[in-house]
This record gives C-alpha cells, sequence and structure tokens, in this order.
C-alpha cells in the first residue's frame, strides 16, 4: 500500500467519520433521507482519497500526444 499525502488523509478521514455518522443515525433510527447523505457521502470520500493525482494520471497522454505533432 502506498502512503497517502496530508491531504488524502484528511479526505479520508472526513470519509470515514460520514460514513460512522452514517451508521450511528441507521441504527438509532433516523429517517433515510438523514443519514444516507452522510454514509454516501462518506463512503465516496474513501473511495476519492485513494483515486491517483491528476498530474500522474494525464502526464503520460500528453507525452504521446507532443511526440505525434
Amino acid at each position: 500500500m502506498r502512503k497517502l499525502n496530508t491531504t488524502q488523509k484528511v479526505i479520508l478521514t472526513m470519509g470515514i467519520v460520514g460514513a460512522l455518522i452514517g451508521f450511528y443515525g441507521k441504527w438509532t433510527g433516523w429517517a433515510y433521507d438523514d443519514y444516507f447523505v452522510f454514509f454516501y457521502t462518506g463512503m465516496t470520500f474513501v473511495w476519492i482519497a485513494f483515486l491517483p493525482s491528476s498530474k500522474a494520471c494525464c502526464i503520460p497522454f500528453w507525452k504521446k500526444r507532443a511526440q505525434k505533432q
């Protein structure tokens, strides 16, 4: 597993907290509209924290285009 930078750690922590609030709301009987927003947003943040950075993702495609022109 790779090391996460500070921004990714913050997003991961926010995602875990959001998911925990969603689980808590589910178990304490909150309305669906109230707990699902926290749960869905938290799970999305957890997923986003592990995406590659935009620079590392796009540079190989830029180099290939530059060579063809």
